[in-house]
């Protein structure tokens, strides 16, 4: 049974009315989503038309256009002061309704930018052309993350539609639009309106759960850097045979260069990269051994042979708790079918890190630095520089209010008690939040693992979209706090 499924409705729909006598009567609200579900379908289906991709300049228009979709949703969803806040670059959007007097403000988070596309040809349909084809959504951001973000608008809507315009907390939401690319802008907007921001409790729409019938919180993100890499050796191309050999090829340079960065054991050789990494704890020990983790199972469905990592520890252990480094991307010489005969003047590498608790983005960027200029060969001219995305490692304790909260819910709709675990990737608003806000924001999305985001054929099941889902994401944006007030 999907986390998500009809099921949820009688669960969910008794679950509020123990916790909080506003909502004792929540069926008005099922029934409105019901009653949308034919709109709501279509609003996923426009918002990711929208190709909002952050990373590439050209799609700067799509990016406006996205938010002043948003802008204009959050208004007929009932928020008020509903404003596009503009960025050196991606905007945000936010709006509110604060009229839940004494109670408490959550402030939702989630955001509208994608990922690219490529490899293009590996799409079966067009990634800005949603479809819904065999109960999934196929489109790029149908999950990560313009499905999650409609869901708490959407429910928000419901709610205040079917309660006489009322709702038993005070609700901000922002919508980021540069998440995909680090949030590089985030932290100056955090600083200059933490008045607007303020808030008790935080929550993110971006994320999601591991399995279809267990319940999940994620307690920690892995942070992350991204740097370019290029060695020029000639001023230009040269004949092979004129040439070759008795001149430097920058491919086989950076390829050289590159293997070297991680030893035999699938250790990383950078001076300085593990100074900081902290032991794995007897709490950390207790949720990875509580993990339901089926690893051929895994690796079967990724068409993977055999796993591979860091000597000495397990595949969770790689993905929660130690740090990675990465080729996303190299380039160099002649790339069309067929064959050109040169040495090529230069090549160029892109790298990605994902780094853990109590390291420091600022430093590894230093120590790669550092490495790329001691071991590139004489015989090359190196430039190095970074690519934007930058994001703090992020922790949260496990008994929170929300936390709390949300683990009862997901015990209630699928019967088994919730586990915590760390997630290996990033959201920069995460740490961002916490060190800006001083607020902890939890993680309560309805994803699957299998949704293939940040490839091709990105898609989202039928049913995580129906309106149960959304009641759910509800559930976990506002029971929480209702709990506490009750």
């Amino acid at each position: 049974m999907n986390a998500v499924t009809l099921s949820v409705r009688a669960l969910l729909v008794a679950i509020y009315s123990a916790a909080c006598p506003l909502l004792a009567k929540a069926d008005p609200a099922l029934s409105h989503l019901d009653l949308h579900a034919n709109q709501y379908t279509q609003e996923l289906i426009d918002l990711v038309n929208i190709p909002s991709i952050s990373s590439l300049p050209e799609h700067a228009e799509d990016i406006l256009a996205a938010a002043t979709w948003l802008e204009t949703r959050l208004r007929t969803a009932g928020l008020e002061e509903v404003s596009i806040y503009p960025t050196h670059a991606q905007p945000l959007v936010y709006g509110q309704w604060l009229h839940a007097k004494g109670a408490p403000t959550v402030l939702i988070y989630g955001h509208y930018d994608v990922q690219p596309v490529d490899p293009l040809e590996l799409w079966h349909t067009a990634p800005f052309d949603a479809q819904l084809v065999n109960g999934e959504f196929l489109g790029r951001g149908v999950a990560d993350d313009k499905g999650g973000l409609l869901q708490p608008i959407q429910a928000v809507e419901a709610l205040l539609t079917s309660s006489g315009g009322k709702l038993p907390v005070n609700v901000k939401i922002l919508l980021e639009g540069q998440e995909e690319v680090g949030s590089p802008d985030f932290a100056a907007f955090l600083r200059s309106h933490k008045s607007l921001l303020k808030a008790d409790y935080a929550l993110s729409a971006d994320g999601g759960q591991m399995f279809q019938d267990q319940g999940i919180l994620a307690i920690g993100l892995r942070g992350a850097v991204a740097v370019e890499v290029t060695l020029q050796t000639l001023s230009s191309d040269q004949h092979s045979g004129m040439k070759g050999g008795s001149v430097l090829n920058p491919i086989n340079a950076l390829a050289k260069l590159l293997a070297g960065m991680v030893d035999e054991n699938n250790h990383i050789t950078v001076e300085g990269f593990y100074d900081d990494v902290k032991e794995i704890d007897a709490e950390d020990k207790e949720d990875l051994a509580a993990f339901p983790f089926d690893e051929e199972a895994e690796l079967a469905s990724l068409g993977a042979a055999l796993p591979v990592g860091e000597k000495g520890f397990t595949t969770l252990e790689r993905r929660w708790l130690r740090p990675t480094l990465d080729v996303v991307g190299i380039y160099g010489g002649f790339e069309g079918v067929g064959i050109k005969t040169i040495v090529p003047s230069k090549a160029t590498a892109k790298i990605s890190c994902r780094i853990v608790p109590n390291q420091n983005p600022d430093t590894i960027i230093k120590a790669l630095e550092s490495h790329v200029k001691e071991h590139a060969p004489a015989a090359a001219n190196v430039t190095f520089k970074t690519l934007g995305f930058k994001a703090f490692p992020y922790s949260m304790p496990k008994n929170t209010i929300v936390n709390n909260a949300g683990s009862k819910v997901l015990q209630e709709v699928t019967g088994k008690p919730t586990l915590y675990y760390r997630e290996g990737g990033t959201i920069p608003a995460m740490a961002l939040l916490k060190k800006e806000l001083g607020i902890d924001m939890t993680m309560f999305g309805f994803g699957l693992p299998d949704d293939r985001i940040h490839a091709p054929n990105e898609r989202w099941a039928e049913a995580d979209n129906d309106s149960t889902c959304m009641w759910g994401e509800a559930g976990i944006t506002l029971l929480p706090i209702c709990e506490y007030v009750s």
